[in-house]
């Protein structure tokens, strides 16, 4: 894999505007183009490397013909997906308004929106909302009506005041007329997440896009760049879309470091902000506009949080391992951490999804020790687990 991940630092390399830094190439084995394809995919950056295609070339990236069309028709496929979207969300738009049901909208479609040079440039899966709590049950209702359902994930079985009292969000699909997918969230992250944020500052520091002849609100600029940090270090694995949505954000004149940077101290993420920096010094050769005065320590790069990681976008743990691990490097302080231990270790009984399955144990405290002792064993033994 030592060649895929040196395209994708060249390719890093180029959508910074680095000249005369790109990564060598010549010598690697090279990346079957099935293997190849499987990579971009998982990072999401199938439309981007057909669009950089000539620069990537010219720095070594050899394209046989086969490969090219796979990225061509991926990116085809990419803009009709934005075009179905726009149309939906013009659709969702209008029927929200008309029923009185209020949203922001965030992430996916609004940073291709705002920050690439072209919108298909940034592939996508879910569209995500932000809606106020007493709103759920009448938007669960129209899109019902339109034909969505639940998505059987981990909050499918929870009740509404278990889904509202700790924030989960609420995934529903629809396969026809066409194939969409919405996240609906009631918060910025889950009650049981460790960073939290105030939804309701977020909700008030609006901006609007057009989206297909429709208005649509959403956060401002510093408030993208917030949630953008936070989401790239979110999850128990990296993608590299993520680092990019967050550079492209930071590197926008338009962006208010001062406010920036206020933020970032008031939702406690200056210790991500340093990971992000140093990864992103070492992925894209310079840091972003709104950050460049940042002081990155000089240590060494951190054994597992570092470029190669992002490159990589597996972990060396199991996904329960890593939902745990990986917030306990990012949190400053013991007293942080052991709070976020505790809780993931023994969380309110009536967050545990097992209590809500078909035929389920009841919430008894001797269900709930024998679930949390499976539960610790499986983490101790790196075993895939899921609640």
């Amino acid at each position: 894999m030592r060649d895929f991940t040196a395209k994708l630092l060249t390719l890093c390399r180029i959508i910074s505007g680095v000249d005369g830094e790109k990564c060598s190439i010549a010598g690697e084995t090279e990346t079957p183009t099935d293997l190849l394809i499987e990579q971009l995919q998982y990072h999401q950056l199938i439309p981007l490397v057909y669009y950089y295609r000539q620069q990537l070339q010219a720095a070594g990236w050899d394209f046989d013909q086969s490969t090219i069309e796979l990225l061509r028709s991926h990116t085809f496929s990419n803009i009709s997906r934005i075009m179905i979207v726009e149309h939906f969300l013009q659709h969702l738009d209008g029927l929200f308004k008309a029923n009185a049901v209020e949203y922001r909208i965030f992430k996916g479609i609004v940073t291709a929106k705002s920050v690439y040079q072209e919108d298909y440039l940034r592939s996508f899966g879910d569209l995500d909302i932000l809606v106020r709590a007493d709103q759920l049950q009448a938007i669960e209702s129209l899109l019902q009506q339109e034909g969505f359902t639940h998505a059987e994930d981990l909050y499918s079985h929870f009740p509404d005041e278990i889904i509202q009292k700790y924030s989960f969000a609420q995934h529903f699909n629809r396969v026809e007329p066409y194939n969409v997918s919405l996240d609906v969230h009631l918060n910025l992250s889950g009650r049981l997440h460790p960073f939290q944020f105030d939804s309701a500052e977020f909700w008030d520091n609006q901006t609007s896009i057009a989206i297909n002849g429709s208005t649509i609100l959403t956060f401002n600029r510093e408030y993208q760049a917030i949630y953008a940090i936070y989401h790239a270090f979110k999850h128990y694995f990296f993608k590299l879309i993520w680092l990019i949505d967050a550079f492209l954000l930071l590197d926008q004149k338009q962006l208010d470091p001062e406010k920036f940077q206020q933020l970032i101290k008031k939702y406690k993420l200056t210790k991500l902000l340093i990971f992000y920096s140093q990864i992103t010094l070492d992925l894209f050769g310079r840091l972003p506009v709104a950050i460049q005065q940042i002081q990155i320590s000089s240590q060494r790069p951190h054994r597992i949080i570092n470029a190669q990681t992002v490159l990589q976008g597996a972990l060396p743990y199991s996904q329960s391992r890593a939902r745990i691990l990986l917030p306990m490097y990012y949190l400053r302080g013991w007293i942080a951490r052991l709070r976020f231990l505790w809780t993931q270790l023994f969380p309110p009984i009536e967050t545990i999804r097992n209590f809500y399955l078909q035929d389920g144990p009841q919430k008894k405290f001797w269900n709930y020790f024998n679930l949390r002792c499976r539960a610790i064993t499986d983490l101790i033994l790196n075993k895939p687990q899921e609640e």
